[in-house]
């Protein structure tokens, strides 16, 4: 009985239906792994996206860290007072220059004009 069952066991494993189970057997097992590596490669790439995603994030964050606290020193108190309030330091001297054509009479010479110039400067000036 030993040796009708080695027997048969020997002319399985060299007939040809052996050869194309493991012929299949082994082009399974290509698909699969090539389907692994496509999936670990679009997360890769996921990953290094989101990564980028996060260093960007981490600079806006800085920069605004950064922001806030110069908003909080004195420096840009004083010169927002300066600006906004016109207020200005003890002994010294604030001058303001204002242009020679006033608003209201660029606009009487825009009144003036005719329409053609209008048309003419609104295109090209």
């Amino acid at each position: 009985m030993q040796n009708k069952k080695k027997d048969w066991l020997r002319i399985f494993f060299e007939s040809r239906l052996f050869s194309v189970l493991l012929v299949i057997l082994l082009l399974l097992s290509m698909v699969k792994v090539v389907r692994e590596a496509m999936v670990r490669y679009a997360i890769n790439k996921e990953i290094s996206t989101l990564e980028n995603q996060l260093n960007d994030l981490e600079s806006k964050s800085d920069k605004i860290g950064n922001m806030i606290a110069y908003l909080h020193t004195d420096q840009y108190i004083e010169k927002e007072a300066r600006i906004k309030l016109n207020l200005v330091k003890p002994g010294e001297k604030q001058i303001n220059f204002t242009s020679s054509t006033d608003g209201a009479e660029l606009a009487t010479m825009a009144k003036a004009s005719p329409n053609y110039i209008k048309w003419f400067n609104y295109f090209f000036e």
